[in-house]
């Protein structure tokens, strides 16, 4: 019996949150005699739900189309507008040149969201605006127009990755003919004087869509043009022209290439929260978790971001007179029934460094000090709580501990770079959330 007690009482010293040892490397020096390791798991977290006034999203080389609607985020549309760029102002030949046929190629072989066992539909426009950066940039709340009336449209199934994501847009007679009519001038001998009358197209869904494509500009891919001919094709307005045939002289057929622009072109990503959970949400209003049922949202291409503060972190300088924190972990997990495959948790994420203003004012990067830190999804597990993302916290909690004053300094977490134009979207549990809570576990060395 004395010896079962006494087992007893040796794993309970194991298996306590504290534990002592004789030395710890602390600084430059060892620091001996009843150092003690602590596990912190009590702090109290505060999660909210805030949104960017607006979003970057020029400089991706991706076209964004499409609709989806769902009663978390409401309803998100995207058009993607863009300059063009002809491969050449001038034709192969102008002698006898005839026009044939204007036909745009969009290949869909990366990104896809949505129903994609439906029909998709889009339409495309002619842009009435130049498009202008702002700072070197575009956003998805700017506003260039682009015409009413529809030059070409499309109705297909979408299918990424195979031969059918190819898709061909026959463009109207006229606009092909006028570009033909402009390029035969010779007046057409720079990019500026192009846009004057050609200022771009805009790719605008069918408000029927209920998904997302993605279209890569300068992207390639193997398609079948024909039943005879099949050529890497990206995604370009294609002029088709030839020479007609004079006292017997064979015909000779051309192309020209007139392609998107990857500085001049953005995705405009407009979202209605009517009648979904996010009603409420707005720039100018964010909301904490525990008025969202204790869950925060994340959806990239419309600025919704999740906010973690932990408002009592320098408590901690008062347990020891001295301390060195060892490690910081925030484990963050998609609320059940909000983490499937058709939902689609995105995985990687990136956090960031904000202000009180919600600004982010640096990332966190891996030890090479250029690469942004990601944080992977984890591996599928028996049990849906250990699903999530775990955010090393570390630098941030030595940071605001050694600050001499009190900091409004906050963790921003979005999917992937805050630039990027992904539909990616995440629902987490709070500290408070009773199948899915966020946990918070740091070990602090005092001494």
């Amino acid at each position: 019996m004395y010896k079962y007690v006494l087992l007893c009482v040796s794993i309970l010293f194991i298996c306590s949150c504290e534990r002592e040892s004789n030395t710890y490397e602390v600084g430059n020096s060892l620091v001996s005699a009843q150092t003690k390791v602590a596990l912190i798991d009590t702090l109290t977290i505060k999660m909210s739900t805030i949104m960017k006034d607006s979003v970057v999203t020029s400089g991706k080389s991706a076209m964004l189309v499409g609709n989806i609607k769902d009663n978390t985020f409401g309803k998100v549309t995207s058009a993607s507008l863009f300059e063009l760029t002809p491969s050449s102002y001038s034709l192969a030949t102008t002698t006898n040149a005839v026009f044939d046929s204007i036909v745009m190629y969009l290949t869909n072989n990366d990104f896809y969201y949505g129903d994609t066992l439906k029909t998709f539909k889009l339409d495309v426009h002619p842009m009435e605006s130049r498009i202008k950066l702002n700072n070197g940039y575009l956003y998805n709340k700017s506003n260039f127009k682009y015409s009413s009336a529809s030059i070409g449209s499309a109705e297909f199934l979408p299918r990424p990755n195979t031969d059918s994501s190819f898709v061909k847009i026959k463009l109207d007679q006229a606009y092909g003919q006028n570009l033909l009519n402009l390029l035969k001038s010779k007046d057409a001998n720079s990019q500026e004087y192009f846009l004057n009358f050609y200022k771009g197209l805009a790719l605008v869904p069918s408000s029927d869509n209920n998904a997302m494509l993605r279209f890569g500009i300068n992207s390639s891919y193997q398609v079948q043009i024909s039943k005879t001919t099949k050529e890497k094709v990206s995604n370009t307005v294609r002029l088709y022209y030839h020479t007609a045939s004079v006292n017997g002289t064979e015909e000779v057929k051309y192309t020209l290439d007139i392609n998107p622009s990857s500085t001049y072109s953005y995705n405009k990503i407009l979202n209605d929260f009517s009648g979904s959970e996010l009603a409420n949400l707005s720039p100018t209003n964010p909301i904490e978790a525990k008025n969202l049922g204790n869950k925060t949202y994340l959806m990239a291409g419309i600025g919704v971001y999740t906010k973690v503060e932990i408002p009592y972190l320098k408590t901690l300088k008062s347990l020891y007179k001295n301390y060195k924190i060892i490690s910081a972990n925030l484990f963050l997990s998609p609320v059940a029934g909000y983490y499937s495959k058709s939902f689609y948790n995105p995985s990687p994420l990136y956090y960031y460094l904000g202000d009180k203003k919600n600004n982010i004012t640096s990332a966190y990067y891996e030890s090479d000090g250029t690469t942004e830190m990601q944080i992977s999804l984890s591996e599928e597990s028996e049990f849906q709580n250990d699903y999530g993302y775990s955010f090393d916290l570390l630098n941030y909690v030595n940071s605001i501990l050694a600050e001499t004053s009190d900091s409004n300094y906050n963790i921003l977490i979005y999917r992937s770079s805050y630039l990027d134009v992904q539909t990616g979207k995440v629902v987490f549990g709070s500290e408070k959330n009773s199948t899915n809570p966020a946990k918070l576990k740091l070990y602090i060395l005092g001494y």
